[in-house]
This record gives structure tokens, sequence and C-alpha cells, in this order.
């Protein structure tokens, strides 16, 4: 049980369990396999834009020592080419990204900075800290990376297409938050982070005009998420110690209609 000062590489490197896991697992134990095997395989570009908006919202005084925005060469001509890796020389050790994805980064840092609320949340605590723990029930190691750890307060940015209590709460659903809040409490207090009691989510948009919207996780969202994140687990462990990780259901299975669909038929 303890806390770590590593990289984001290096922490997303090591293998404990993260919530991301948890996802995969959800789905099915055979795509949390290919996850852990493939992991090198998995950067995408939305990944690269989320890390770099990460990084200049809450830790911009570091910013150009990990990423450099590309510039604009045309490579096709051999001079073109040639200038272009001089700057990849010069680039050696950083991360280089397109130029309107630092521009984004920070036009929605502009945009938190502006909300009283998160700006005050973000403030006097400690962004990207790395937290590592064993889990009593199935003696797996565990790991949560909080955004930012604050006076009672776990906070985490979220870009959003809408920040809308409505549109966010159905996102939030979807892309299982609620199990993120639970781990990230419950990972920190096994790490006896005492202080941190409260998840909030600071959800900005990530189109003009960036508007910003704060939300925490409550008591019902917390306990759907517990349930979820230890049913998970024990799936995992047993997956673990078996040896076998399975996919869907191998029975066939009847089809209906999604239920918002089902909903207008009565």
């Amino acid at each position: 049980m303890e806390e770590k000062r590593m990289t984001n590489a290096e922490y997303h490197a090591h293998h404990a369990i993260s919530k991301s896991d948890l996802d995969a697992v959800h789905r099915s134990p055979m795509h949390y396999l290919y996850r852990k095997e493939n992991s090198q395989h998995q950067n995408t570009s939305a990944m690269l834009a989320g890390s770099v908006v990460h990084k200049m919202v809450l830790e911009p005084e570091t910013f150009s020592e990990e990423y450099i925005a590309a510039p604009a060469i045309d490579r096709r001509t051999k001079a073109g080419k040639e200038e272009y890796a001089a700057f990849e020389q010069e680039a050696v050790g950083k991360i280089i990204v397109p130029k309107d994805m630092i521009t984004l980064a920070e036009n929605i840092a502009e945009a938190i900075s502006h909300h009283k609320t998160a700006r005050a949340l973000l403030s006097g605590g400690k962004a990207e800290t790395s937290h590592f723990w064993t889990d009593i029930r199935t003696g797996l190691e565990c790991k949560c990376r909080p955004d930012y750890l604050r006076n009672g307060f776990c906070v985490d940015v979220k870009t959003t297409q809408n920040a809308s209590l409505e549109a966010f709460e159905k996102a939030a659903y979807n892309y299982r938050y609620h199990v993120q809040a639970y781990w990230y409490l419950q990972g920190l207090k096994q790490c006896r982070i005492s202080d941190a009691d409260d998840f909030v989510f600071i959800a900005v948009e990530k189109e003009p005009p960036y508007a910003v919207a704060v939300y925490y996780a409550d008591d019902l969202m917390l306990s759907l998420g517990e349930r979820e994140a230890r049913s998970d687990l024990d799936i995992l462990s047993e997956c673990i110690h078996t040896g076998m990780y399975h996919g869907y259901e191998e029975s066939v299975q009847p089809l209906s209609l999604p239920k918002w669909a089902a909903r207008e038929m009565i």
C-alpha cells in the first residue's frame, strides 16, 4: 500500500489491475487478456489527446518537457524530409503531437481556469500521483492514478461532447465512471490517503465554447460502482487462477429490442 511518483507511461506499464482493466473484464475476460498481451499497440489518437489535455490542465509548468508541436513541414520534398529529420533530432525524448491538439488542450485549460469551482479544486494539491494496494479478497495487486488530490477531494478531469447534467449522466454510466469513482476512493483508503472522501468530476466540452461543469459521485453511484468493481475483480481472479479467459456466452441467446425501444412499444 503505497504512493509512487512515476511517469504516466511507467504507471500504465505496471502490471497491477486498473479501472480500465476492469472495463475490459466487464466486456469479457478474453478482451482483458488481449488488452494485457497487446498493450503496446493501444496508443490511439484519442488516448494521446487525452494525455495532452491532462498534462496541459494539471501540470502546465512541465508540459514542454514532455510534448512538442509538430512543425508545418512538407515532407514530400527532399528539403522537407531533411528539415523534419533535424526537428526530430532536436525533439528526442519528447512526444511529437499535432499543433491543433496542443491548441485544443490550451483552450480547455483556459476554460477550466475561468471556472471558479474547477480552478479551486485544482489548486493546493497533488497532480498525477500513482497508488498501489493489494485487494484483500482476491490477493490481486491493484492501482489507480488520480488526476488531482486536494483537501478531501479526488478530482478527475473529463473531456466530453456535452457537459450538461443529463448528457453527462448518460456518458458517466456508459463509460462506467461509477466504477472509477469507487475504485479510486477505496484504493486511496487502502493506501491510507484518508482525506480523500469525495470523488469529483470536472466535465469540460471538447468544442467551443468549452463549457465546464462540476459534479460529484453520490452514494448511489458509488454503491453501483462497488458492486460492479467487485464482480469484475472476482471474475478476473477466477480467470487468473484457472488460466481460462472466456469470451461471450457460448449458448444461443434470444435477441430482442433495446430497452429504450421496448419501452416505446408499451
